[in-house]
């Protein structure tokens, strides 16, 4: 062919031909005669026709092995297949490279010509003029010998196969056959085949039953196996079924016994001595006999191990050429344009090849090749498709992942493309040249329309018959630029297929790349989609590659410009940590979710949080654990709340859990939380002033750390007792739903720590009843608990000063969670008395401590006591320690004159919750009627605090009557303790009778002769106006406070007592100056408001002049208001005079509270002066 050379176009005379043939044909000095008389006959050549056996033959002793190939496809369409031919072509041994030495002595390895040489021995020299089919027939080649090399592949693996089966066969028993036991079965050695089909069917079982980590182990431990193809085992059979029903039909196959035969003369009797012989040669039967079997065994062991080299050795062969046909259909950046027509300038031989490949169809292929520029027949040829033989049919078409698409041509078809169903070569009674046709075909196309890359993409699937995974993977980057970005997510799952399929690694980085650059800016919904394909192609690609190619893409996202970018690779580093191995979790997934860490946007640092919890899940590496405590405080500390609830949520469940395991849970994380919050109760208590807020707001933290670790520590205790042994869960009594509080975050939810709520059920019951107990046996977690970790929080809850209240409030809920989660039992046996001993004052000291404020009574451990313990269990009996525990507290408070800070905040705790609001009334009443005037003063100040925020029905039916009752008390300062509290009242509640009555109550204070002298009355009823007056009904505001304090500044204006004048007027100054700011009609700043601000300022010209000067700004202020709205209603000027009176209104107005802020200073004294008078006279 390379000649230019056609044997079959020259006029040479037949005889001449067939002697000339016949004489240069070789016949095999081995073949038996009639053979040799059966090739002479083929060989003779007929007068009338041409014999095509004589022309194969010489084509193949020339090794023109391409003409002869497609000699042999014309011959197979017209129905006139050559047997030497299909012999020739179906024998992969004539194809293959042969070594120097050989089996037969008398046979000669066959050469290759360059029409069928590899790509390692080809002459590009030859090729210079047609580079394009050059690489064609190479390409057509080397696919033949790929398909060749299966067929063998196929071929051994059914000797393997039928090998197996010889060896494995044997008699079968029924089920009601005597079979001998297992133990007489004899233990062979493990086949190679038997082990593989052992390991795929071990790790199918392991995957079914999520046994992962162990099927990750299994799996590289076999290297050499693919557990994804039950072909890779080398039986040619099919799937057997899975490892649990082989046991469960194990009942149904017996072991074949030994057959054996009872040998005997006849009915005569047998002789002993005749019967040793007849069993001696039994015996050596027998022993010869399984000689002979362990030799065949043998055999047939060497035989399979034979088998599988010969199988590897293909399989590396088959991965040679598929790398040869890769570069082979690499696209060739030379050439400016490729067409799918075929120019008609070509040389004779090429055109007689391009017309091979356009009309012939290979017997191994699958379909027929069309090409663009091609006619296409209009009808299909019934007699054509009738005559190809049963080796013709189309080859199964395979998943592409199977045949591992490379360099874009189908390993199976690659000689030809696949025709329409239902099409074949149509023969036209037509005289006319290929080439015309061709010629005439271009016309039709537009050389400028092909041009470009879309056109050579068209080209090559016309053409090639490429993959649709190397198609998808080309076409993709230019696909998604021009894709709208609301809808590019729709592109994820084609992009994941393509990754996850294509077999160049370079095209995988570039896909990948595009998909974590898919959308700028991905939202929450969009980052998820891209999770979910993440975690996909983990699964497919499995821990190797996703190490290799995936994550080297979240690396490079790291410092991403976007946080949206930053936040997707935070995310994914969590959702991939089940996929990737354990030295990758404990190394790079770690150190990159470290780095993120100080990433500056709040969103990034949350989702790195998350991902921490899941990675911290996954590590077993212990060396990690400092790393993973300085991750969690750097948590804990995060200028981001929701950085810091995220980080309560999700990583401290996660570390706790790890500590739980480890067993450092109690002494490391507990311990360590514990001492940062005593370090920073120590450092608050040092230091009150304002500058303390960071360790305030870290007292809070680590007391809402060890709120959260509650669970945790009680399933310590639980799992670490010396009753979980044997305990009956069936028998166990149910848990109430209310049994625990709930917990901070689901995954410290006390069922999932110890497994399962019936297994909770029972170790609570048990630990109740253990506890219960005298003298029961303690254990280190639980002493450690009794011992170490109440008596650091009760001290804690000693040292904590009672300006922080947030602080106590979250120490109290630490206690609440402890005994709510511990239990009733242990809360009454175990924390209350602990409680007590720390309450509890010795009656020597009674008087000294309490009065000095050193007893535990006037610190914070009383609300923390109260709200955390008390107050957690709501039956009778507990609500009566509640009560009778605030009562005496009152009591011992009030009549050693101590402060009452400590029992006043644990009421405040109490009212939140209106189930103890009947109890509090309860314990005040029991103060309304105590025989100690000091009890009773305490209990009014304590109304002020219940009336705010409790029901009007209360306080009209339990508070008034009580306050009435105080109001007429004996004693002086009891009745003036009472006036706060109907104030407080004033503000709260809407009730018109019961406003009525404190009206009444008020009005009566201050025209009772008997309260005339009484300036603390006084001083006390002027504050409540100015507290209430801006917070009250306006119609009590104007005909109640407003004259009933002019009327009081005109007395004091007379006052000869200087002192008593300096304290009221000072009073009226605070009540003036708040009901400055409120709407008031001119008719009351006319009759009210103005004489009383005129008689107070005439009494601060003399006592404080600094303050005379803000009453006559606020005077001008009303006069001013006053007057302009008279101008505005004579009509002169109304909107100019308007605005200005408006304008000196403001004016005035500010100038008042600047005159206030700078007399702030110098009116503390006068006002702490009237204060300390107050407390003497009390």
């Amino acid at each position: 062919m390379a000649d230019n050379y056609n044997p079959f176009l020259d006029d040479i005379d037949s005889d001449t031909v067939g002697v000339s043939i016949a004489d240069c044909i070789e016949v095999d000095v081995n073949s038996s005669q009639e053979e040799l008389s059966t090739r002479k006959e083929t060989l003779t050549p007929q007068p009338s026709e041409l014999n095509w056996d004589i022309i194969a033959a010489k084509l193949i002793k020339d090794n023109l092995v391409l003409t002869a190939l497609e000699l042999h496809t014309e011959l197979v369409e017209s129905g006139r297949e050559l047997p030497r031919l299909r012999d020739y072509f179906s024998n992969p041994g004539n194809f293959e490279r042969q070594d120097n030495t050989f089996k037969d002595a008398g046979s000669l390895p066959l050469q290759r010509t360059s029409s069928v040489a590899t790509f390692d021995s080809l002459d590009f020299a030859r090729y210079s003029d047609d580079g394009v089919n050059q690489a064609d027939e190479r390409c057509a080649v080397l696919e033949f010998e790929l398909r060749k090399a299966k067929e063998t592949i196929k071929s051994l693996r059914v000797n393997l196969t039928e090998a197996a089966e010889c060896e494995l066969s044997s008699p079968t028993h029924s089920k009601n056959d005597n079979v001998s036991s297992s133990s007489e079965v004899p233990q062979d050695l493990l086949k190679p085949h038997e082990k593989r089909a052992l390991n795929f069917l071990i790790n199918e079982y392991l995957l079914k039953n999520e046994y992962k980590l162990t099927s990750i182990t299994f799996s590289d431990e076999n290297e050499d196996q693919d557990f994804d193809d039950w072909d890779d085992v080398g039986l040619n059979i099919s799937r057997p079924p899975d490892v649990l029903h082989l046991y469960r039909d194990y009942g149904n196959h017996v072991i074949p016994a030994k057959e054996t035969r009872d040998i005997g003369c006849g009915e005569d009797v047998v002789m002993e001595e005749q019967a040793e012989e007849v069993e001696a040669d039994q015996v050596q039967v027998a022993e010869e006999e399984r000689k002979q079997f362990d030799e065949q065994l043998v055999k047939l062991t060497e035989q399979v191990i034979t088998l599988n080299e010969e199988k590897e050795t293909l399989k590396k062969q088959i991965e040679i050429l598929e790398r040869d046909i890769q570069e082979l259909n690499a696209p060739k950046m030379s050439t400016p344009m490729i067409s799918p027509i075929v120019s008609p300038k070509k040389n004779e031989s090429t055109s007689a090849d391009l017309r091979g490949q356009d009309t012939d169809t290979s017997p191994e292929a699958d379909s027929m090749v069309v090409q663009v520029g091609s006619p296409q027949p209009s009808q299909n040829v019934a007699n054509t498709s009738a005559n190809l033989s049963s080796s013709d049919k189309p080859l199964e078409r395979r998943d592409i992942s199977e045949r591992n698409v490379t360099g874009g041509a189908d390993l199976e078809g690659s000689l030809v493309r696949e025709e329409p169903e239902g099409r074949a070569e149509e023969k036209l009674n037509r005289n006319i040249s290929d080439a015309f046709r061709e010629a005439m075909t271009n016309l039709t196309y537009a050389d400028s329309i092909l041009e470009g890359r879309l056109a050579e993409e068209v080209s090559k699937i016309a053409r090639n018959d490429e993959g649709v995974v190397l198609m998808l993977a080309r076409c993709l980057p230019h696909i998604v630029p021009n894709v709208l970005l609301a809808k590019r997510e729709e592109l994820i799952p084609v992009i994941l297929y393509t990754v996850s399929l294509h077999p160049d690694t370079r095209e995988r980085d570039k896909l990948l790349n595009i998909l974590f650059n898919l959308i700028k800016k991905p939202d929450e919904e969009q980052r998820q989609m891209i999770l979910r394909g993440c975690v996909a192609f983990a699964q497919h690609v499995g821990p190797a590659r996703l190490e290799e190619e995936l994550l080297p893409q979240c690396w490079e996202e790291i410092s991403h410009k976007y946080q949206e970018r930053r936040l997707l690779v935070a995310e994914s580093c969590g959702v991939l940590t089940p996929h990737l191995t354990k030295e990758i979790r404990s190394s790079l997934l770690l150190s990159m979710l470290q780095m993120m860490l100080d990433d500056k946007a709040n969103e990034v640092r949350q989702a790195v949080i998350k991902s921490l919890g899941v990675v911290l899940t996954w590590v077993d590496d212990q060396d990690k654990y400092n790393l993973g405590w300085e991750l969690l405080c750097r948590g804990l500390h995060d200028s981001s709340e929701a950085v810091v609830a995220t980080t309560l949520k999700v990583l401290l469940p996660s570390f706790s859990s790890w500590a739980l395991e480890l067993g450092r849970l109690e002494k490391q994380i507990l311990g360590q939380m514990l001492k940062k919050l005593e370090d920073s109760v120590k450092n608050v208590k040092s230091n009150p002033s304002s500058d303390n807020a960071a360790d305030v707001h870290s007292i809070q933290l680590y007391c809402q750390t060890l709120q959260t670790l509650t669970p945790v520590l009680f399933a310590a205790v639980l799992l670490s007792a010396p009753f979980t042994q044997g305990l009956d869960i069936e028998g166990a009594q149910p848990l109430e739903v209310t049994r625990f509080p709930k917990p901070y975050s689901g995954l410290l939810d006390l069922s999932v720590l110890v497994g399962s709520r019936e297994l909770l059920a029972a170790q609570v019951g048990a630990f109740e009843s253990h506890i219960g107990q005298s003298n029961h046996q303690e254990w280190d977690t639980y002493s450690w608990v009794l011992k170490e970790y109440l008596p650091r929080l009760l001290e804690v809850s000693c040292n904590l000063d009672m300006l922080y209240v947030d602080s106590i409030k979250a120490l109290s809920k630490v206690l609440n969670s402890l005994s709510k989660t511990f239990g009733k039992s242990f809360t009454e046996t175990r924390l209350k008395p602990k409680f007590q001993a720390m309450l509890n004052v010795p009656d020597e000291q009674y008087d000294t401590l309490i009065q000095s404020g050193q007893s535990a009574l006037t610190k914070a451990i009383v609300p923390v006591f109260v709200s955390g313990v008390l107050s957690c269990y709501n039956t009778e009996d507990d609500r009566k320690q509640l009560a009778t525990f605030l009562q005496d507290t009152i009591a011992t408070l009030a009549v050693n004159h101590a402060s009452m800070d400590s029992i006043q905040l644990a009421f405040a705790e109490l009212h939140h919750n209106p189930t103890y609001h009947e109890l509090l009334l309860t314990v005040l009443w029991n103060g309304v009627v105590d025989t100690s005037a000091r009890v009773r003063i305490v209990t009014a100040n304590m109304f002020t605090l219940l009336s705010k925020n409790i029901h009007e029905g209360l306080v009209s039916s339990r508070i008034v009557p009580a306050l009435i009752t105080l109001a007429g008390d004996d004693e002086i300062m009891v009745r003036i303790a009472t006036v706060p509290a109907f104030g407080a009242i004033i503000e709260s509640t809407t009730q018109k009778e019961t406003l009525d009555r404190v009206y009444l109550q008020l009005q009566h204070f201050l025209d009772d002769p008997q309260y005339k002298d009484e300036l603390s009355m006084l001083v006390e009823i002027i504050r409540i106006f100015g507290v209430v007056g801006p917070n009250t009904e306006p119609k009590f505001r104007d005909e109640f406070i407003l004259p009933r304090l002019a009327a009081i500044a005109h007395t004091n204006n007379n006052t000869s007592s200087r002192n008593r004048q300096s304290e009221v007027a000072m009073g009226l100054f605070e009540a003036y100056s708040a009901l400055s700011c409120c709407f008031i009609s001119e008719v009351q700043i006319r009759d009210a408001m103005l004489p009383g601000l005129r008689c107070l300022r005439q009494d601060l010209e003399v006592l404080s002049p600094e303050h005379e000067v803000v009453v006559s700004s606020m005077i001008k202020d009303l006069e001013s208001k006053i007057s302009g709205r008279e101008r505005a209603a004579s009509g002169a000027s109304l909107a100019s005079i308007g605005d200005s009176v408006a304008n000196m209104g403001e004016d005035a107005k500010s100038k008042i509270f600047n005159r206030l802020g700078a007399l702030k200073d110098k009116s503390s004294a006068s006002r702490s002066k009237v204060t300390s008078m107050f407390s003497k006279k009390k």
